[in-house]
């Protein structure tokens, strides 16, 4: 019997003598000759390996591979059968082995358990409660007596000086140092000598609530420190603390616009050193306590409305008179001269155009009823001069002093002048030069 088929002349794939379309690679098989073949009843296989599959049929496997794997199966599964056969026969040998255990005891035999010495627990009578005792006893700590500060007085400095160093705020101490000391007066200390002040007593705050720890019964028997809490104490340390009770010889100072720590020390002629003990909460980690105004270099934040402690003003204390008939009356001082000195900007300082210039200056004293301080200062770049007027011991410079150049250099210099005669200036200082840059000039529409 014939077969017609379509050969695909690119794949070589055999199709339906009717197919116009190779089912293998798409070719057009429309103009393909049908070819026809005699099918044969032979051992030909029956599956046509051109149509791609791998598997095999089982009737297309010859007689010799038949064998093969007959064979290579049959080794295989003897080889399993003597593995465990081996197995098997290791366990046994090594059940049979004898044991450690004493031929006087029976095999098989059951071993006692080891028996747990346990005591016995009692249970004993219901434990006491402790109550709270209605009255809490407080017994004070005795604190040791301090002794007298013990201060050298230093080259220039004097015995209110020594005063302040020991944490007295008041002069009412003096003449127990003058006696304790054989002292005269207190013009009679000299520079190097050695004092003995007695120590500020404190004064005890009347607004403060002792607080004791009370204890609860039976305590001594068990060697217990029990501290009670009380039920709001959690959200104490929360709550705002009042105000600490100023010392004697303190008062609050409120700072002001326009206020410095140096306007504040001359205001209450004391120095940053004093200042910065009373105002622990205060940076003054830039200033030199070996100067009375800290140094150039002294810059202390302040705000306005901040409190500050200061030394209160106390009255001069009053002698008494001497005994003795021909001793001769001291005169009376006069007035310290105020000479003013410039200490900041220093020499030849550098400010860029988008910063404010503050010329300051120390005084020696205080100013005059109808004195004022008088700042000159004139662009050497662009020959302008100006001048201010003010009361306090720093300025300023306005925006509009300020040059248009790329650099200019100024110069200034203060002095003390009088409101019925402000053409005469007294005690002016040298003349100080500091760089500022200017401001471009911006073009006009």
């Amino acid at each position: 019997m014939s077969e017609s088929y379509k050969i695909c002349p690119i794949c070589d794939t055999a199709n339906h003598e009717n197919a116009t379309v190779c089912t293998t690679c798409g070719t057009d098989l429309s103009h393909v000759d049908t070819v026809s073949r005699q099918k044969s009843a032979s051992n030909t296989p029956e599956y046509d390996f051109r149509y791609g599959e791998t598997d095999l049929l089982e009737g297309s496997i010859s007689g010799t591979a038949n064998t093969f794997l007959v064979i290579t199966v049959t080794v295989i599964v003897t080889l399993i059968l003597v593995g465990i056969g081996l197995a098997l026969t290791t366990d046994i040998f090594q059940f049979n082995q004898p044991t450690d255990t004493p031929l006087d005891e029976p095999i098989g035999s059951a071993t006692q358990r080891p028996t747990l010495d346990v005591s016995t627990v009692t249970q004993g009578p219901p434990t006491a409660t402790y109550t709270m005792t209605p009255t809490a006893t407080f017994t004070p700590s005795l604190t040791p007596t301090q002794g007298p500060c013990i201060i050298t007085l230093p080259t220039g400095q004097t015995l209110t000086w020594a005063l302040t160093q020991c944490g007295h705020r008041s002069l009412d101490v003096v003449p127990t140092v003058l006696s304790l000391n054989n002292l005269s007066d207190a013009s009679s200390v000299q520079s190097g000598q050695e004092l003995q002040i007695p120590r500020p007593t404190s004064t005890p705050d009347p607004n403060a609530i002792p607080t004791e720890t009370p204890t609860l019964e039976g305590d001594a028997d068990l060697g217990l420190d029990v501290a009670v809490a009380g039920p709001n104490e959690a959200i104490e340390a929360f709550q705002a603390t009042a105000v600490p009770t100023l010392p004697a010889g303190v008062m609050w100072h409120v700072v002001q616009q326009g206020q410095n720590i140096i306007s504040v020390a001359v205001q209450y002629n004391t120095d940053v050193q004093t200042l910065s003990q009373l105002n622990r909460q205060v940076d003054f980690a830039r200033c030199d306590f070996g100067q009375t105004f800290g140094g150039q270099d002294c810059i202390v934040q302040l705000f306005q409305g901040q409190q500050l402690r200061v030394p209160a003003p106390t009255p001069t204390p009053t002698l008494s008179p001497t005994p003795d008939p021909n001793a001769t009356a001291t005169p009376t001082p006069t007035a310290t001269v105020n000479i003013p000195s410039a200490f900041s900007p220093t020499d030849r300082e550098f400010f860029y155009n988008d910063e404010l210039v503050t010329l300051r200056w120390i005084p020696t004293a205080t100013l005059r009823a109808g004195e004022l301080y008088r700042v000159d200062v004139r662009n050497l770049t662009t020959n302008e001069s100006f001048s201010a007027t003010t009361v306090d011991i720093f300025l300023t410079i306005p925006i509009a002093w300020q040059g248009t150049q790329d650099r200019n250099e100024y110069e200034w210099s203060v002095g003390i002048i009088s409101q019925d005669t402000p053409d005469n200036i007294r005690y002016q200082t040298e003349p100080l030069i500091f760089v500022w840059q200017g401001t471009p000039e911006t073009e006009s529409d």
